[in-house]
This record gives C-alpha cells, sequence and structure tokens, in this order.
C-alpha cells in the first residue's frame, strides 16, 4: 500500500530485507532514468508483516549537469594555470643550465691544444663529477700527448745518427769514385753504408714493435699459444749469430710437445717480439766465447710462467735497472751498438700481458757479473 509520494517510482525487485543499509539501483520512471536509494524500515509488526519501504529517486540530468559544471571549472582554471606552469617551468630551466651553457661556451673556446683542467668552482654542484671526469680525461691525455711528444724526439734523434752516416759515406764513396781514390776507401765506405742502413732498419724496425706494444688496438688477437714454440723459434734464429760470436746459446725447458708445455693467452707475435729483443741483448753485450742461457720455469701451482734469459756479460749496475727500461736509454760506459728500445719494448709487453719483468746479476760477486732477466705472465692452463 502506497502512503505517500510518486506512485510511478516502481518496487524493487527482491524480497524486503529490513536493516541499517540504505542500498542504491539504477531505475526508470515514466520511461526516464533514474538513481533511487532505498531503505527497508524495520518496525515492530506482527510475524509475516512486510516492513516498509521509504524510496527517493533522482533523474540523472542533474548528475550529468553537475559533472558537466565541475569539469568546465576544473578545465578554465587548468587553462588559465598552464601558461603560467610552463613559462615558470622555461625560466626555472633557463636560470638552470645558465652555468652549463657557460661551462659549454668556455669549453668551445679552447684551443686545440689546450689540455688544462676546467675551473670545477664556476659549475654547479650537479654537475661536479663529470667535471672531474673530464679534467681526469684531459690529465691523462696530456700525459699520452706529452710522451708520445718525447717519443718522436728521441726517435729522430736517434735516427739522425745512421742517416747522416749514410749521407756521408754516400758522399765518400762518390767522391773516390770520381777522384783518384783506391778500391779499399771505396770498399771501406760501402761497408759502412750498409752498417748504417742496417742500424737505421732496426731503429725502424724497433719503433714498429714500440708502436704495436702501445697499440691498444691489438688486444683483438688475443689467443691461447704455446710459449715454449715461440721460444725455442726465437732462439733458433739467433743461433747463426751466436756462433759467429763464439757464444754457447742454449735452452732449459720443457718441449714444445710436451704434455707439460705452459699455454699463454695473450698475443704471441708480442712475446715473440720480446723474447728477441732478450736475447738479442744478451748475444750483443756477451763477450765471445760466453754464455747466454733462456730458460721457462713453469710454476707447480699453475699460475705463473717465468721466462729468464741471462748472461755472463758485464751485467747492469743496479742503480740502472730501472733506467733502462726506458726508450733509448742506454747504460752507461757500453760501445755496443743497439737502439735502446729492447728492453722498453719487453717491459711494454710484460704490462700488456699483467706482466713484471725483473733484473738481477746471474753472480754478483764475479768480475762479469752478467744479467739475468725474468719476464713472468700470467699462465693459462689447458681446458
Amino acid at each position: 500500500e502506497r502512503l505517500a509520494g510518486d506512485r510511478g517510482l516502481p518496487v524493487p525487485d527482491e524480497p524486503p530485507s529490513p536493516g541499517d543499509e540504505v542500498r542504491f539501483r539504477d531505475d526508470l520512471v515514466d520511461e526516464r532514468p533514474v538513481r533511487v536509494a532505498y531503505l527497508w524500515v524495520p518496525i515492530a509488526a506482527p510475524l509475516g508483516t512486510t516492513p516498509p519501504l521509504v524510496q527517493v529517486a533522482e533523474t540523472l540530468d542533474k548528475r550529468s549537469q553537475l559533472a558537466t559544471e565541475i569539469a568546465r571549472g576544473v578545465m578554465l582554471s587548468q587553462f588559465a594555470i598552464l601558461p603560467l606552469a610552463v613559462l615558470l617551468i622555461w625560466f626555472a630551466l633557463t636560470r638552470g643550465l645558465r652555468p652549463l651553457d657557460v661551462l659549454q661556451r668556455h669549453i668551445r673556446q679552447r684551443a686545440a691544444s689546450d689540455l688544462s683542467p676546467i675551473d670545477g668552482r664556476v659549475v654547479p654542484e650537479e654537475v661536479s663529477p663529470l667535471v672531474a671526469a673530464i679534467n681526469d680525461l684531459l690529465s691523462r691525455l696530456d700525459r699520452s700527448i706529452r710522451a708520445q711528444k718525447h717519443f718522436l724526439n728521441d726517435a729522430a734523434h736517434q735516427l739522425k745518427t745512421p742517416l747522416a752516416g749514410l749521407r756521408m759515406q754516400a758522399e765518400l764513396a762518390q767522391r773516390d769514385m770520381a777522384g783518384s781514390g783506391d778500391a779499399r776507401s771505396v770498399k771501406r765506405s760501402l761497408q759502412q753504408i750498409a752498417r748504417s742502413s742496417q742500424q737505421a732498419a732496426h731503429m725502424v724496425n724497433q719503433l714498429l714493435a714500440m708502436a704495436r706494444a702501445e697499440d691498444a688496438g691489438e688486444a683483438r688477437r688475443v689467443q691461447p699459444f704455446n710459449l715454449v714454440a715461440v721460444v725455442t723459434e726465437a732462439v733458433r734464429d739467433f743461433v747463426p749469430r751466436a756462433m759467429a760470436k763464439g757464444i754457447d746459446l742454449g735452452y732449459e725447458g720443457p718441449a714444445a710437445g710436451d704434455a707439460q708445455a705452459p699455454r699463454l693467452t695473450g698475443e704471441a707475435l708480442l712475446v715473440r717480439e720480446a723474447v728477441r729483443n732478450l736475447v738479442d741483448n744478451a748475444i750483443q753485450y756477451t763477450p765471445g766465447g760466453g754464455t747466454v742461457t733462456v730458460r721457462i720455469l713453469v710454476d707447480p701451482y699453475g699460475q705463473m710462467v717465468v721466462l729468464q734469459v741471462e748472461d755472463n756479460g758485464p751485467g747492469i749496475p743496479e742503480n740502472e735497472r730501472e733506467l733502462v727500461f726506458r726508450p733509448f736509454y742506454r747504460a752507461l760506459g757500453t760501445e755496443v751498438d743497439g737502439s735502446g728500445l729492447g728492453l722498453a719494448i719487453v717491459r711494454e709487453v710484460a704490462e700488456r700481458h699483467r706482466g713484471t719483468v725483473t733484473i738481477e746479476a746471474t753472480n754478483p760477486r764475479a768480475v762479469s757479473p752478467g744479467a739475468r732477466i725474468s719476464l713472468r705472465l700470467p699462465s693459462q692452463p689447458d681446458s
């Protein structure tokens, strides 16, 4: 029984369930969508009596209109705030990036040869680590360029001597041939030309070897190789020269085909060049009738391989054992021809292979203490 209200508001299709909870549903009144809130009111009544139903309905037009008004109000305020926010962001970015713009102009105005560090006090704190990294790179680049310039100056100076000898001897030979010079004088000049050309060729080969040892791109050719095969091949090449000088050149260590022969992972070409330089130096500085021994010692724990080249020559004074690793440095008091690059190449090769090289006297108390140069390289066991 309807007590009051709109007769057209339908009753919900569910059994009465009195309680304090207000329920909601969507319905139609006169074919218009409405949102209905209803409540079955609990009352004291005989069993089986239907509890009263209270319903309130509202058309959805009001809701849509209210949502539209809210959206319009929000959007209008947003349209007013957005340009101001963009302006403030642009101003903040321009002001914040101004130190970076100044730093960019400062770097662009620098000369190509200016590798001095950037003043970190004029940059924002946020980019201080970046500036510190750039300064470290500039410092390393400056040291590298200085070393290259020094190396080129030394190389040019060292090449001038054999080239000047070539020119002088060629002029002497030409004058002797044009005049009344005898055949012995011309022969002597030609021998000097051959000797100077050999020195120049040796110097160029050493410079190329030094450049290969310093070239980081060579690391792409790293591969496993048999150290014994490399060493024995290098020693075999010097046998005729040692025999001509009356030097006993020998090898001690495992055979190339031995299962215990050490294997290394690295650049076989550079290691062979290091071995050749060590043997070449030993034969040059060892007098006739002396002994040069090349030895390979294997670490029983498989961590290191030691390559030793020792002789019974004059040796290297203790105070010069570090200096001889510098490019173009020659031990004092020696009259042996050389480029001064051999041991520098050996150290460069050792460092490229994460190894070390040391010098000690073979027999410290002897008149000719000799020298023992040990090249230690990380081993690569078979897998």
